[in-house]
């Protein structure tokens, strides 16, 4: 009976029976504000109901309560064996897992610091007005915990059963009067998707690879399941793939979450007139085909067919990765260097140290492979070689290679202070422009729009060619061709090697940059200029 426990059932009552559904408030707001009422409500209740007597019975209340909320949310086949007792209680719920909820289990230890040092064991029994208002008020908290929505917010099919209001960001209809299996599928999170693109055509960019675990519904006859959509990483949109017993996989797409914002839906829906823009429904037929229907801009069929590739679009003959080992040498000195048919050089070296003032062979020679354009690898035999690795993190590494003094084992410089030739093997990047900064020119992206986006069978990464061009050069950038720029004292030669724009990325199994736009593989050889 104390102020607390009252406005805490008034507000649970209230937002489930008047804010919800209202437009006072935001839906995702008037979702959570019962669940933190309702931590609040149920333990007192709880312990009033089982006449509770001591403070170790009244902890075991709020753990109780705190164990079934957390149960619900997590897990889809606790909730259902709840809604089965409820239902044997003559209160049947349809629940919907939701994890966010458990923000609301901070409310028990409010429970508990708030209302048990206004409990008192040494009070005289009640005078039966007092004893009146505990019974009604624990009556209407008993029923406000088990009845959440009514009217409007709840779904009456036509045999009575009710059935709860479902939050999503859209949601799917069963249009039936049978149970239909469902199995839904988020993005996963390791795929990144360009919304812009991928909101050409979603059903032929979006495999079904790019997508995670199933969550599977069992939906009763016209009743909703709302779809969580949240957005991709790398982007406003959000997608879902959705298959079943006899029902044919569609992709739910939305473009923008915020133009779909979560919110709550009617648990049913009757007729095909009464579907929302973000609803989508499954229909069968007399002979037990599915059709879906619903709004085209959300819902699509997913396409595997690839369209042709016009030859122009084809990835030029020179193109290749770059690479190397990730077991990196310091100073060497080069033996030998050999092409090998697959487009990489066998470099054999002799790691080296000072003794004293003398370069003194460590170990004995092995072969180091480089994989990289002819014109990317200048080295010839007896030269001395400093080898540098770093890593840029989102999946760019770098290889540089420095001309050393063969005694000194410094790095050989020219009259001029600077260094006679340093290689930069960049390998993933993702940026032009970061690129462009080696060569002290602006480098530019010309995505070849005219060309189809290409899906890799075996990943959910989807790209194309990408030209690259400087600013001032006639011609794009050729894979393997070194095209030479002149700065105060010294030249770069800059020789492409490999360059992707893409659509989708998948992190688990791309190679290159672990980031979206492009994937540019570079080399830039800096020496004075004579």
């Amino acid at each position: 009976m104390t102020p607390t426990w009252v406005a805490a059932l008034a507000l649970l009552v209230a937002n489930d029976h008047w804010l919800k559904g209202s437009g006072l408030l935001p839906d995702l707001m008037t979702g959570k504000l019962s669940d933190f009422a309702g931590m609040l409500v149920a333990p007192v209740l709880l312990a009033t109901l089982l006449r509770v007597r001591s403070r170790e019975a009244l902890l075991a209340c709020h753990v109780a309560v705190g164990a079934v909320f957390a149960g619900i949310q997590l897990s889809a086949g606790f909730a259902g064996q709840w809604s089965a007792l409820m239902g044997a209680l003559g209160h049947p719920w349809v629940i919907t897992c939701d994890p966010t909820d458990l923000i609301a289990l901070p409310f028990l230890l409010l429970s508990w610091k708030l209302l048990v040092p206004q409990m008192d064991a040494a009070l005289p029994a009640l005078v039966p007005m007092q004893r009146t208002a505990v019974a009604a008020l624990s009556v209407l908290g008993l029923w406000s915990t088990v009845a959440t929505s009514e009217g409007g917010d709840w779904g009456i099919d036509p045999d009575g059963e009710w059935y709860e209001d479902v939050f999503g960001n859209v949601y799917v209809n069963n249009a039936n009067d049978f149970d239909i299996s469902l199995h839904v599928r988020p993005l996963r999170d390791d795929v990144l998707i360009d919304c812009d693109h991928v909101s050409a055509d979603p059903g032929r960019l979006l495999g079904e690879q790019a997508f995670g675990e199933a969550e599977h519904w069992v939906l009763p006859g016209r009743t909703n399941v709302g779809i969580d959509m949240p957005s991709s990483e790398g982007g406003q949109c959000s997608a879902v793939w959705i298959a079943g017993e006899g029902i044919e996989p569609r992709i739910l797409f939305v473009g923008s979450v915020s133009e779909h914002p979560g919110r709550w839906w009617s648990g049913q829906t009757f007729t095909p007139e009464s579907l929302d823009s973000a609803g989508v429904q499954i229909q069968f037929d007399a002979d037990g085909r599915s059709t879906w229907l619903g709004d085209g801009m959300i819902l699509f069929t997913p396409k595997t067919d690839a369209p042709e590739q016009p030859a122009s679009c084809e990835a030029p003959a020179d193109e290749a990765r770059i690479d190397w080992p990730l077991s990196i040498p310091d100073d060497a000195r080069v033996l030998a260097v050999e092409p090998g048919a697959d487009g990489c050089f066998e470099l054999q070296l002799q790691e080296l140290y000072l003794a004293g003032d003398e370069p003194t062979n460590q170990g004995t020679p092995y072969a180091f492979y480089l994989c990289a354009p002819a014109a990317g690898v200048p080295f010839a035999a007896d030269e001395v070689l400093r080898f540098e690795e770093t890593w840029g993190g989102l999946g760019s590494r770098e290889l540089r290679v420095t001309l050393l003094d063969p005694v000194s084992l410094d790095p050989r410089v020219a009259e001029s202070g600077q260094a006679v030739r340093v290689v930069r093997y960049l390998r993933g990047g993702n940026n032009p422009a970061n690129i462009g900064l080696a060569i002290s020119r602006k480098l530019v992206a010309v995505p070849a729009v005219s060309c189809p986006w290409q899906v890799e069978d075996s990943c959910a990464s989807v790209e194309r060619h990408v030209d690259l061009a400087v600013p001032g050069v006639a011609n794009y950038l050729q894979p393997g061709a070194a095209v030479s720029f002149a700065d105060v004292g010294a030249l770069h030669t800059a020789i492409l090697s490999y360059s992707r724009q893409r659509a989708v990325l998948d992190q688990s199994c791309a190679e290159g940059a672990l980031a979206l736009s492009y994937d540019i593989d570079f080399v830039v050889i800096d020496e004075p200029l004579l």
